[in-house]
């Protein structure tokens, strides 16, 4: 187990700075294809500034790979549509000549679909659950409330 900086005391061994290098270059180089980018429908859609301030947010908390970036695209395009929806809906009512706003079913729409988005990305606050206790059960991270009582 690579021990960090603060867990460290006394000596390296040749063996221990090796395994730091190794992970540090293969972080790097994951943080390096790690690239994200609008994709023209994001652009023609007018969410790119959407798009930017999502990966800006996101990825202080949540590790995400370029894989994620189709999601991250489709998310911005449908939270700009949803706001768009809704600032609509707060225009015109919710009833148009006696009858339901069509803009009430489209707006329905796009929170769904943003809902689902966030959950596929893991970024809800249920999901970041969820993958910390597979990290623990896995013991690929300490579990810190085991630490306490143990």
């Amino acid at each position: 187990m690579i021990k960090t900086a603060q867990e460290q005391t006394g000596h390296i061994t040749k063996k221990e700075k090796l395994d730091k290098q190794q992970l540090k270059n293969m972080l790097d180089a994951r943080a390096e294809n790690t690239k994200f980018g609008t994709l023209p429908a994001t652009e023609k859609s007018g969410s790119t500034e959407m798009f930017w301030l999502l990966v800006d947010v996101i990825t202080v908390d949540t590790p995400l790979e370029f894989v994620d970036n189709f999601q991250l695209n489709l998310l911005a395009i449908n939270l700009k549509r949803f706001a768009e929806a809704e600032e609509q809906l707060s225009q015109e009512g919710l009833t148009i000549d006696g009858k339901k706003n069509p803009l009430v079913n489209v707006s329905t729409q796009y929170f769904a679909n943003v809902t689902r988005l966030f959950k596929d990305l893991g970024i809800t606050r249920n999901e970041r659950a969820k993958l910390l206790l597979n990290q623990i059960k896995e013991q690929s991270i300490s579990d810190p409330v085991g630490d306490l009582i143990g």
